[in-house]
């Protein structure tokens, strides 16, 4: 099995340098090399070509959400995995629209880390819990879709256990329906919301601020 090549970006020495130690002990990872700042990111991938990078967006003393986006425009295949001290929701889904495949928060677990650079490197998305936590807790009142869309209760309630990563059994028990209605449900809600999948329902929910906290 390939190693996964990774980049460290982070403008904290002692953090990167401490990310890079824990990092280089997981044997499928291979951190090809260090950035302090975007622009020596820039300069990394274009030399080295990493798989994915863990991206500090919060350098020289300002927020950079441009290297994501430069990133994702001139090599769309390599994944950015959002690694911040951010909480913000507008901070978050700026991140999401530049093109990052997850965020996480600097005080995640080191397992979780190893989670996030896992399921984006099997094309998947990732979301710390607080993330979602903290994502769940806002909805959305500034009309930032581009189009109105009306979920009823149950389908806020599917989209909610969606993001959450819940089975479609799962979410049956939760709110006591049916495991075909709940098909029904996600079909529906890939339609309303003009996805092509599972995981662009998560996506829209993060972005938009669609989720409930419903408990």
């Amino acid at each position: 099995m390939n190693k996964v090549k990774l980049i460290v970006v982070d403008d904290h020495p002692i953090l990167r340098g401490g990310i890079v130690s824990l990092l280089e002990k997981v044997e499928n990872i291979e951190v090809i090399c260090e950035a302090a700042n975007g622009k020596e990111a820039l300069a990394c991938i274009e030399t080295d070509k990493p798989d994915v990078v863990l991206m500090d967006i919060n350098m020289d003393g300002k927020l950079d959400v441009t290297t994501t986006e430069t990133i994702k425009q001139r090599w769309p295949e390599i994944k950015v995995l959002a690694f911040s001290m951010h909480e913000e929701v507008q901070v978050i889904r700026r991140m999401l629209k530049a093109g990052a495949s997850g965020y996480i928060l600097k005080n995640a677990a080191h397992q979780e880390v190893l989670r996030a650079i896992e399921a984006v490197m099997q094309g998947g998305n990732y979301y710390g819990q607080e993330v979602l936590d903290i994502m769940t807790q806002s909805i959305s009142a500034d009309g930032e879709a581009e189009h109105e869309i009306v979920l009823s209760n149950r389908e806020k309630e599917v989209l909610h256990f969606v993001a959450k990563e819940y089975t479609n059994q799962e979410i049956a028990e939760k709110i006591n329906i049916g495991l075909r209605t709940v098909e029904t449900h996600k079909r529906n809600l890939i339609k309303k919301l003009r996805v092509k999948n599972v995981v662009g329902l998560v996506r829209f929910a993060l972005e938009q601020g669609q989720l409930l906290d419903i408990g």
